[in-house]
């Protein structure tokens, strides 16, 4: 008979078993937070829940286009106070608002009636973005049902404790005055309630891409939105190098005001990625009053640590050195000699743009959507730039 093989516990590897044991039960009974090495397994990913609400008709074409493109790991939804849009919208989740104050027709781009839809709405709303962490809200302003719909949203979704980003377009030079009045009327009460509120001029089409057919056209600044709402969650969601989570993000953000969203590619290395990414068509903001930057650098497997520094540097030369600047780097083999760069620059345009309010012809100076412009009555008008 051979020798017995049967392994035996030594006296002091079982009193650690027992020290852990009775660690493990006491920390659970007294609701502690911290997790040993088995528990740490089964705790698993607690990726944060992100909603993009696609606000009026404008915000409801930007959620097909995302639906299209595809951005994965968040929730859309489609509030409008036009039922025929909305039954053409794809999206996870629709909301009609005011049924009974419009019978489903529309606002008739009037924001007071798409504001009182809202309300009459609150309550669904609510229930809608109550547990999420991250809330984008993509509308048009200057007209009725996305110009009422976002402020409410933002209000509601920042009391449920989401961070919340509103990315929204300006009307066209053509569409007038009256337009452009409510369209900042708007967005002041959205800055107000939001997080964090990136404006896209839709002028800025007409010299980028006059020729290109209409849905094409749109379908451009569609995709821009789409990079930048994927290139956030993609931070959030996907491990790193030098990671970046949400943390991360919501220090940069949280109170962040009028935001500047850079994005850039290339394979002629960093010196162009952040040319790309500060010359780009549809974006333009001077961010020398930038108080907060976060940075995420992708390449392939033989991206050097010089080159992500180079680019973080060259992106915030022109930054405060009060600035909070948070950087993360990511290498992903398919890149190749490819380095991709997204920024999210935060409180542009400097402290008038923090001030209490602001009037919508200062508000559209300082975002350089419009200019003063006196003329023979001693009224200030609005003026697009070219």
């Amino acid at each position: 008979m051979g020798p017995d093989t049967t392994r035996t516990t030594r006296p002091g590897d079982q009193a650690l078993n027992d020290m852990v044991a009775s660690l493990a039960k006491e920390a659970v009974g007294k609701g502690a937070t911290a997790l040993l090495d088995d528990e740490l397994g089964t705790f698993g990913v607690p990726n944060p829940r992100i909603l993009i609400v696609g606000c009026g008709g404008s915000g409801n074409n930007t959620l097909n286009r995302i639906t299209h493109l595809g951005v994965e790991g968040a929730i859309t939804v489609a509030i409008n106070t036009d039922k025929q849009h909305l039954d053409h919208t794809r999206s996870l989740q629709k909301l009609l608002v005011g049924r009974h104050i419009t019978r489903g027709l529309g606002a008739g781009g009037d924001p007071s009636t798409g504001r009182r839809c809202a309300e009459a709405g609150r309550e669904m709303i609510r229930r809608i973005v109550t547990g999420a962490d991250l809330v984008f809200i993509a509308s048009g302003l200057g007209g009725g049902s996305g110009t009422g719909i976002c402020p409410i949203v933002a209000e509601e979704a920042k009391a449920a404790g989401a961070l919340v980003v509103g990315i929204v377009t300006t009307p066209f030079h053509v569409e007038r005055r009256q337009r452009m009045q409510r369209a900042l009327e708007g967005l002041e009460s959205l800055r107000r309630a939001a997080d964090a509120v990136l404006v896209l001029d839709n002028n800025r089409l007409l010299h980028y891409v006059p020729n290109l057919p209409l849905d094409e056209a749109f379908s451009i600044m569609d995709q821009l939105v789409a990079e930048i709402v994927k290139g956030i969650v993609e931070t959030i969601t996907l491990p790193s190098l030098i990671n970046l989570d949400f943390a991360d993000v919501r220090a940069i953000m949280a109170n962040g005001g009028v935001t500047m969203m850079l994005y850039g590619e290339s394979d002629r290395g960093p010196e162009e990625v952040v040319h790309e990414a500060l010359n780009h068509p549809l974006l333009d903001v001077d961010v020398s009053g930038a108080t907060g930057v976060l940075i995420h650098v992708t390449g392939g497997q033989y991206m050097t640590l010089e080159a992500a520094s180079q680019v973080v540097d060259l992106m915030t030369a022109k930054v405060s050195d009060d600035a909070n600047v948070i950087w993360g780097a990511r290498q992903d083999p398919g890149f190749g000699d490819t380095i991709k760069v997204m920024a999210i620059i935060t409180g542009v345009g400097g402290v008038d743009l923090r001030d209490a309010k602001m009037e919508p012809n200062k508000l559209g100076d300082a975002l350089k959507l419009t200019r003063s412009k006196s003329n023979s009555g001693g009224e200030v008008g609005f003026q697009r730039f070219d």
